[in-house]
């Protein structure tokens, strides 16, 4: 993959991340990242693409997945809707100019499946048996491997390492091996800044809103020098500590955006003690984390 500047842009219509959002990136591949909800909701139908051939996949927050093809995800889903109750959001491959076929999205969920597997990050039971290799042209393969490389870095750049052996994928996104991707339309909503503060040191970062529970602790975070007695993230704070400076003697600077897997960790990390992130992470408002996304999830689509 190219190490090279490349730019995503990311359509939030309602501006709500946790619902629904479109991300293109200089090819012809869109993808689409639904929530369950909406996926139930009356608007999956209004969506441009639904109805055409499409490589999809279904994750769960626990590291659970399943990849298919179909000639139309609007159509699909209703039976995963109803015998896959595990799934929490689907991630939907589209030609932006319709022209994928049932071959081409066949191939893609052929290769798809097969990384999947060889990477075993996550559970792939539902899938069963790698599907046969599909009937493509020769000529015609080079193409769709470009196409399933940009899908592999839209899911990178969710943070969707169903691709990556277990450990690699956060390792590229903090080594830089996958370049940075320019957010467009609304992603100052997707990236409200939350504030954690005790006795002079204040961290500050954002919940990434991608289905898992991460929490990124941005750089110029200060972290407490000093930590109580009953702290129990010694080895996470070890880790973080390679990726800061001593300020002063109270406190520690972090020298680049740090990702942790819940907001309670970042937030313990930071202060240096025990810590409830849903309710210590607060925007300047005095809203908390918990409160916000409270809010997201009342404006999903409810269930019909």
């Amino acid at each position: 993959m190219s190490k090279s500047l490349r730019t995503l842009k990311v359509v939030i219509p309602d501006g709500n991340p946790l619902n629904y959002k479109q991300v293109v990136g200089g090819s012809d591949c869109v993808m689409h990242v639904l929530s369950r909800s909406f996926c139930i909701s009356e608007h999956l139908n209004e969506l441009k693409g639904m109805q055409r051939p499409a490589l999809y996949l279904l994750i769960d927050e626990k590291g659970k997945g399943y990849i298919g093809q179909t000639k139309g995800f609007a159509a699909r889903v209703k039976d995963h809707l109803a015998k896959k109750p595990w799934w929490t959001r689907a991630y939907v491959f589209v030609s932006a100019s319709g022209l994928y076929n049932t071959a081409n999205v066949e191939y893609l969920e052929y290769i798809a499946i097969r990384a999947a597997q060889e990477s075993a990050s996550y559970d792939m039971s539902d899938n069963g048996q790698t599907p046969t290799n599909p009937t493509l042209h020769e000529w015609d393969r080079p193409e769709f491997d470009e196409v399933f490389e940009q899908i592999k870095f839209f899911l990178l750049c969710e943070r969707c390492f169903i691709f990556e052996k277990v450990g690699e994928g956060a390792e590229k996104l903090e080594k830089g091996t996958v370049a940075a991707a320019t957010l467009h339309e609304n992603a100052e909503q997707a990236r409200p800044i939350f504030y954690a503060k005790r006795k002079g040191i204040v961290a500050k970062g954002y919940p990434l809103l991608d289905g898992s529970k991460s929490f990124v602790v941005l750089k110029g975070s200060l972290l407490n020098v000093e930590v109580t007695p009953s702290f129990d993230f010694l080895k996470q704070r070890e880790k973080v500590l390679e990726s800061c400076v001593l300020k002063d003697k109270d406190a520690y600077e972090l020298s680049e955006d740090y990702v942790f897997k819940a907001p309670s960790t970042a937030c313990a990390v930071c202060l240096g003690r025990s810590s409830n992130g849903n309710t210590e992470w607060k925007l300047e408002d005095g809203t908390t984390l918990q409160s916000y996304l409270d809010q997201l999830n009342q404006q999903l689509p409810s269930n019909r």
